[in-house]
């Protein structure tokens, strides 16, 4: 009866290898698709550590944000992207509703990238001008 048991204990754990990796695979993938469409947008990538950080200047001034993904089990479909704004601007509702984002081909409902880029890069040269 132990080796049944133990047959079912190793797949599990093959499965928790097999899924760390294809999980650290699918944040580089998409971290370096993420480079991509913020350079189409003038943005440029802070470093290539662990942390996903891109500045952009406005008005003179450089405005640094983070990116992020969260691909934990039971956020759904297309994980919980979201940016992380300037430390040195204050929150208000604007720079708010500027963080969280659904992918572009992505179905479900909130903003898509691409409207929360326009609405981010109206509120960056609204506010530093």
């Amino acid at each position: 009866m132990y080796s049944v048991t133990k047959q079912y204990y190793d797949f599990l754990e093959k499965q928790k290898k097999e899924k760390e990796f294809h999980l650290s695979m699918s944040i580089k993938i998409i971290n370096a698709q993420m480079d991509q469409f913020m350079n189409q947008h003038g943005w440029e990538r802070k470093g290539k550590g662990q942390k996903v950080m891109y500045t952009k200047k406005f008005n003179g001034k450089d405005i640094v944000i983070g990116f992020r993904c969260n691909l934990q089990d039971g956020l759904g479909d297309g994980g919980l992207p979201e940016f992380t704004h300037d430390k040195s601007i204050p929150d208000t509702i604007e720079k708010i509703q500027i963080g969280y984002f659904r992918w572009n081909d992505q179905d479900t409902g909130g903003w898509r990238l691409d409207v929360l880029i326009e609405r981010m890069e109206a509120f960056y040269n609204r506010y530093t001008s």
